[in-house]
C-alpha cells in the first residue's frame, strides 16, 4: 500500500506488516505473530466507544462555561477511547464493528494454518481501518516471474462512510498493485452499519469464493496474450478517462493519459516482463499502478482509501472491462 496510514493519533506509524513497504513506517512482524502483537503494532488497541451530543440552549459569553446543557439523543458521538479523539457523528443504531475484532476475524484460519496475517492498519485517525490476510503463496502467470498473491481484506468505518466489507483481492508482487477479483457476487461480503456484524457468515461467503481466484487467473494469462501497440493503448487510455463528451484529444493533453502511457511504455513496476510489454495484461497494470500510486489526490492516505474502497477502485475495475473488450 501507500503511505496512507495514520501517523499522529498514538505517536507513531498505525501499521504493521510482514514486509517492509516503500515508505518505511510501521513495524515489522513476523509470520506467525499472535493477534495481541499485530494489535500493539497496527495500533488497533483502541475501542470506539460512543456519548450523546450536548449543547446548550442559554445565552453566555463566550468566557464563561455554561452551566446547563441538554442532551441530543437522535445522534451519538463515536470517538477514540485512547485519546478521546472523535470520529463521526451517527445513528444511535448504528453497530460498530471494533478494530481488535478486524484482526480476530482472522484468528481462525490463521490458528488452522489456512492463512497468515499479512497487514493491518488504520486510517483517516481511526475513522477507518483493515486487515489484510494471504490465502495462498500465489500462482505465476507465466511460469516463472510474474506472481499474483490473492488475499482477503476486512475494513470497516467509524464514521459511516463505509461499510464493514470481507471481500477478495488480489496483489501482483513485482509492483505491489491491487485489483477486485469481482465487482459483485459471492467474492464480496458487504454489511450495513444497520446490521449486527457477524464474523461467520463473511467467513462462510470468503471461503465460498475461493473458485473465483481461479477465474482471475484464467483472465490475467488471457490478457498477457493480448498484444497491445501504442496506438490501441493510447485508444483504451482515452476511453477510460474520458469525462463525459470530452474529445479524445483533450484527454490526450490529461496528465493523467501522460502517466498511464509513460508507465505502459516501460516506466511501470513490471512493465518489461514478457506477461506486460505490449499486452493488455500490462496495460491494466499501467492503469493499476497509476491509480494506486501516482494518481494527484490531497495526501497518500486519501490516494490508497480511493484505490481500495473509492473512485480509484472503480477506474481500475472499468480498465479490466476494456482491456476485456480489446
Amino acid at each position: 500500500m501507500a503511505h496512507q496510514i495514520d501517523t499522529t493519533s498514538i505517536g507513531r506509524a498505525s501499521y504493521a506488516s510482514t514486509q517492509r513497504e516503500w515508505h518505511g513506517l510501521g513495524e515489522l512482524l513476523p509470520q506467525g505473530a499472535d493477534l495481541e502483537t499485530w494489535a500493539q503494532a497496527a495500533g488497533l488497541t483502541y475501542k470506539v466507544q460512543r456519548a450523546y451530543p450536548r449543547f446548550a440552549t442559554e445565552r453566555i459569553d463566550n468566557h464563561v462555561p455554561a452551566t446547563s446543557l441538554t442532551v441530543y439523543d437522535e445522534r451519538v458521538i463515536l470517538f477514540r477511547s485512547d485519546t478521546g479523539a472523535p470520529l463521526g457523528c451517527v445513528s444511535p443504531k448504528y453497530k460498530v464493528v471494533q478494530p481488535r475484532e478486524v484482526l480476530e476475524f482472522f484468528s481462525e484460519w490463521a490458528a488452522a494454518g489456512g492463512m497468515t496475517i499479512e497487514s493491518a492498519g488504520v486510517l483517516f485517525g481511526g475513522k477507518r481501518y483493515f486487515a489484510t490476510a494471504k490465502l495462498a503463496d500465489g500462482v505465476f502467470v507465466d511460469g516463472t516471474r510474474d506472481k499474483i498473491v490473492p488475499y482477503a481484506l476486512l475494513s470497516t468505518s467509524a464514521d459511516g462512510t463505509l461499510a464493514t466489507e470481507a471481500r477478495w483481492t488480489s496483489v501482483r508482487v513485482v509492483c505491489n498493485n491491487t485489483l477486485r477479483l469481482a465487482t459483485k457476487g459471492s467474492a464480496v461480503f458487504k454489511l450495513s452499519h444497520r446490521s449486527e456484524w457477524k464474523p461467520e457468515v463473511a467467513r462462510d461467503t470468503i471461503e465460498a469464493a475461493q473458485a473465483e481466484f481461479g477465474a482471475f487467473m484464467s483472465t490475467a494469462r488471457k490478457l498477457a496474450g493480448v498484444r497491445v501497440e501504442a496506438k490501441l493503448a493510447q485508444e483504451m487510455t482515452a476511453l477510460l478517462l474520458r469525462k463525459g463528451t470530452e474529445e479524445a484529444d483533450k484527454t490526450k493533453e490529461s496528465a493523467g493519459f501522460t502517466k498511464i502511457m509513460s508507465l505502459f511504455e516501460g516506466g511501470g513496476k513490471g512493465s518489461t516482463l514478457e506477461t506486460s510489454r505490449e499486452t493488455a495484461f500490462g496495460w491494466l497494470n499501467a492503469c493499476t499502478e497509476y491509480y494506486d500510486h501516482h494518481i494527484r489526490a490531497h495526501s497518500d492516505e486519501n490516494r490508497t482509501a480511493s484505490a481500495l474502497w473509492g473512485v480509484g477502485d472503480d477506474m481500475k475495475q472499468r480498465a479490466l472491462e476494456i482491456a476485456l473488450a480489446v
